[in-house]
């Protein structure tokens, strides 16, 4: 008994040491967090406003030491709790760089799309929830958030959210990354993926898709926007079309690959589909981590590109910020 009592004991005196040098790394760190705050403010003046928050905002390296520490991770702890425990400190530091705040679509209705932001930016980062779209989307648009986090597009919206991101105009925001990232983790309700938008520039990662949409005047069929995507070299994933009583054709496409704003093909799918046809990019995101990377299994090959099914497009309600 007291050979056994004395194994624990040693044991116990290791992880006390294993739990400083994780504390004192921590910290260190931090202070990293912090000299990174100083060499970007040197660069460009930092404000305190959440708006101003973006300077910090950077979805895909975050996206890239999820994915390498995926790749070298081994042991018992799963994957989906080092995910989780990386993102809680990624987004603590972003608090220490600068102001963040984040808006979510929240009606009473869909829960989950609160649980999806908390989950990922973590327990102390500011969250308003809004039970109408649009709110969301003017609370980035005016400064009050940093980050919007809003449903994934479904046919059959009645108003899309995308189209009030569709212009070319200074400081309208773009979508910058796809939530859950990682384990679907306490969310309410059916399984939800979202979008987030922001003003942050979009940076490739090896494991990315781009969001354009394309505006037509007359009506164009599936077959007739996939043959145009492929001349212009762009392989969809979904495509979901929208059309206001007496207005132009818009579908939003999602494309393998990263997308920058500038990319050639924009125009070259613009001159494909015609006279007075108007394509922009709006933005994309690291693909997330699948089942199979955080269960260790093999990654199987990407599944053919294919276009959205029609689902239940998620009621917007009336209301003002939670």
């Amino acid at each position: 008994m007291a050979e056994h009592d004395d194994q624990l004991a040693a044991l116990r005196r290791q992880i006390d040491s294993v739990d400083t040098q994780l504390h004192d790394l921590l910290m260190q760190r931090t202070e990293l967090a912090v000299q990174v705050g100083e060499v970007k403010a040197k660069a460009q003046p930092i404000g305190r406003t959440p708006s101003e928050g973006a300077k910090f905002v950077r979805p895909a390296r975050e996206a890239k030491i999820l994915r390498r520490l995926i790749e070298r991770h081994k042991g018992k702890l799963p994957k989906a709790v080092m995910v989780r425990m990386w993102r809680e400190m990624i987004s603590a530091l972003l608090q220490v760089e600068g102001p963040f705040v984040v808006a979510v679509y929240n009606p009473p209705e869909e829960p989950g799309y609160w649980d999806i932001a908390r989950d990922h930016y973590g327990c102390r980062v500011p969250i308003l929830g809004f039970d109408r779209l649009n709110h969301a989307i003017s609370a980035v648009l005016e400064g009050q958030a940093t980050v919007a986090v809003l449903p994934l597009p479904h046919e059959g919206d009645r108003d899309p959210w995308w189209r009030r991101i569709a212009v070319k105009q200074p400081k309208v925001p773009h979508v910058i990354a796809r939530l859950p990232f990682g384990d679907p983790g306490n969310q309410r309700g059916r399984g939800l993926q979202a979008l987030v938008i922001g003003t942050t520039p979009n940076e490739p990662t090896d494991h990315d898709r781009g969001l354009l949409v394309a505006e037509t005047r007359e009506p164009v069929s599936r077959s007739a926007i996939r043959e145009a995507l492929n001349t212009a070299k762009l392989k969809p994933v979904f495509i979901q079309a929208f059309q206001e009583l007496g207005g132009p054709e818009q579908q939003v496409v999602e494309v393998e690959g990263f997308l920058a704003p500038d990319d050639a093909r924009l125009a070259a799918l613009a001159k494909a589909l015609g006279p007075d046809s108007r394509v922009i990019a709006i933005g994309g995101y690291a693909v997330p981590l699948t089942a199979a990377e955080l269960a260790g299994e093999p990654v199987k090959a990407p599944e053919p590109a294919k276009t959205i099914e029609p689902t239940p497009a998620p009621e917007a309600t009336s209301g003002d910020a939670a």
